[in-house]
């Protein structure tokens, strides 16, 4: 980790200045702290820069060739407000710096810098700055990187995913997310969550399709003492247990026509009943359905009510399959590789471009997840400090190659490795194996659905970066 920034992040610092001394050594103090570090000679430059990437932090003279450095801090403040913009004045008053700050400055810094002030004050506009960075400086062609609630891409795809997210969030609407297996659906969910006024209240994520059809109404609902066979004690369900909060339902698709039904009366009437009661309760609760299928096809064919799916289609949200982000591959792999070198206490730290373009030619049908998983196995095999083409063009060779009847695809487990990571490895790579297929893979490896389904989710939320 970095000095100055926080877990996971890496903090991208400008520095305007036409004082090439002051640069130099500005530059040098702040990369010694691990800070990514650009320089400009003029305003005009500065905001080049801003079309192809965003800065979290912007050190900017006030004297400057061509437009000043408060026509800067003017322009940012209108097309990158959370860029944070430090001004340095050496020739202007601090009455000039003052109007910088009326502007739209975080604050100001006299020349000669104090260099602990400097390292003081970026560390802390480091730590605070949003997960988002909007900018609309940003050419269409040259989406930024950006890291939002925990994903990770520059793609435009999923820049304007993150402008949705941001979009609804402060909103009540109920939201559909629509994604192949492996695009981060919970993900998202939980960034809506995280984002609403109900952040500090519980996020409840339901797999659906990991629950018994005869089950999902007293799972989703609760149930009465004796309401059935087993139902020992009454229960309050998931929708008591999110109340104030928001609960995610994923693969909505295989509820059942009964639940399907319950879950409309909730979302029309904002009450519902537990199994074998009577008492109405409030569902004090915000909805946000997940599904990999094509709803309304399936409502089409009485396989799925019509009416519900118009319901929970209030603000749809379309996640694009990873072989359509291929700007995101190679930023995701070496994120993905340096969080399994750090697991796995490699050394590797360099992705080279000719590995990048071996991944980005695949077509990755599982997604992040499948990337990932894939990441940590090439990670576990390579022996040198880089993530060679080599290898990495040898394993998925494996994977485009039919199985054999006599062979079986094997998980490579290192002593020392903890059981919950061992299984999570095998459950990934079994999943994988059958195309995504849940219910194939938990039968394979022996194990309940929602057993499978609970190592699934610890793998992506340990991730912390999926891309959705």
């Amino acid at each position: 980790m970095m000095k100055g920034s926080r877990p996971g992040l890496a903090a991208r610092v400008l520095i305007v200045d036409d004082d090439a001394a002051d640069v130099e050594a500005l530059q040098a103090l702040l990369r010694e702290d691990g800070h990514e570090v650009d320089t400009a000679v003029s305003a005009e430059d500065a905001l080049a820069r801003f079309t192809t990437g965003t800065y979290w932090v912007v050190l900017a003279d006030l004297q400057l060739p061509g437009e000043s450095g408060l026509d800067l801090v003017r322009k940012l403040r209108s097309d990158a407000p959370a860029t944070a913009v430090v001004v340095l004045t050496g020739h202007a008053s601090v009455t000039t710096a003052v109007q910088a700050l009326k502007l739209g400055a975080v604050d100001y810094l006299k020349k000669p810098v104090n260099p602990a002030q400097l390292r003081k004050m970026v560390s802390q506009l480091v730590a605070e700055r949003p997960a988002f960075l909007p900018n609309n400086l940003l050419a269409a062609e040259a989406i930024g990187e950006e890291v939002f609630e925990g994903m990770l891409a520059r793609s435009k795809e999923m820049h304007e995913v993150f402008e949705r997210i941001s979009l609804v969030a402060q909103t009540e609407a109920t939201v559909l997310i629509v994604g192949e297996t492996g695009t981060g659906k919970e993900l998202v969910a939980r960034a809506i969550h995280n984002r609403s006024p109900r952040a500090d209240k519980p996020f409840v994520p339901v797999h659906t399709g990991a629950i018994p059809k005869d089950l999902i109404e007293s799972e989703l609902f609760g149930h009465e003492k004796g309401a059935f066979t087993g139902a020992v004690s009454s229960a309050e369900g998931k929708f008591g247990a999110a109340k104030g909060g928001t609960i995610f339902l994923d693969e909505v698709s295989t509820m059942s026509e009964r639940a399907q039904v319950d879950l409309l009366r909730v979302l029309e009437t904002f009450r519902y009943t537990r199994v074998g009661g009577k008492v109405e309760h409030v569902a004090d609760v915000r909805v946000v359905c997940a599904t990999n299928v094509d709803l309304l096809a399936m409502s089409h064919d009485n396989k799925f009510r019509e009416d519900l799916y118009y319901r929970i289609n209030i603000f749809p949200i379309q996640l694009p399959p990873l072989r359509t982000r291929q700007d995101d591959i190679g930023l995701l792999a070496d994120r993905f590789m340096r969080a399994a070198a750090d697991r796995f206490n490699k050394q590797l730290r360099t992705l080279p471009e000719a590995t990048v373009g071996v991944l980005t030619a695949y077509p990755w049908p599982g997604n992040v997840r499948e990337l990932r998983n894939f990441i940590e196995q090439a990670v576990l095999l390579e022996r040198s400090d880089r993530l060679e083409s080599e290898l990495v063009s040898s394993l998925l060779n494996q994977r485009t190659q039919a199985p054999r009847r006599d062979h079986t695809p094997v998980v490579p487990i290192f002593v020392g490795t903890k059981v919950v990571e061992a299984e999570r490895q095998l459950a990934m790579r079994t999943l994988d194996a059958y195309s995504g297929d849940r219910q194939a893979a938990a039968k394979a490896l022996g194990i309940p659905l929602d057993r499978l389904s609970e190592l699934l989710d610890e793998g992506l939320t340990h991730s912390a970066v999926p891309s959705a």
